[in-house]
């Protein structure tokens, strides 16, 4: 994917359609580094997107409304066909595990990415209540889609926390095609995350 190709990149069904045929382009060949972390092994593709009952039931699991965006992320694409390899940087066994988050197999894992991040910041069922805390969802590793009108993406690791993209199609195209980002900024875990950026 180019970089003016990026920069259009919106929330609409194409765009998430160009994701997946220009990723998939990009992964048939692709190498691994001796590193920490899931990487996306060579050859891999996109499983076969949600259909509508799938979406709604994905929600109900989740006990959260999706956005547009979202729906139309799980409309187009549903995970990885191959796990991720963690190569544990060359100092260990060989891991495997899910990169792009998928309905239904990584439902528990999901739940608990959520739970982490509301702990780490104590963010109780009472402040969610009291100061309209947004939803959150991860969608790969420690990446996460806000759910409010803004929906932009965070890097959320527990309370180190900052902006990733403008959108969620961004949001994943910098993690697959390694656009630089441009200056991370960091949020202030007192306001949460619905007042966003300092």
């Amino acid at each position: 994917m180019k970089k003016r190709q990026f920069q259009k990149l919106g929330n609409s069904i194409s765009s998430f359609q160009q994701i997946k045929k220009e990723s998939e382009k990009y992964w048939k060949k692709i190498d691994l580094e001796i590193c920490w972390g899931f990487q996306i092994q060579e050859g891999s593709k996109w499983k076969k997107g949600l259909s509508e009952p799938e979406l709604e039931d994905f929600q109900k699991q989740l006990n959260i409304v999706f956005p547009e965006s979202l729906k139309n992320y799980y409309r187009t694409m549903n995970g990885l066909d191959k796990p991720g390899i963690d190569n544990n940087g060359g100092n260990g066994d060989i891991e495997f595990g899910s990169i792009f988050y998928s309905y239904p197999d990584d439902i528990p894992l999901i739940k608990a990415k959520i739970e982490w991040i509301m702990e780490a910041n104590h963010v109780t069922e009472d402040i969610i209540k009291n100061q309209n805390v947004p939803s959150i969802i991860p969608y790969l590793g420690h990446r996460f889609l806000i759910l409010d009108n803004e929906e932009v993406v965070l890097s959320m690791l527990g309370q180190d926390i900052i902006l990733w993209g403008d959108n969620l199609s961004k949001g994943i195209a910098l993690d697959i095609f390694h656009f630089p980002n441009s200056k991370p900024k960091k949020i202030d875990t007192n306001s949460f995350w619905n007042k966003k950026i300092l």
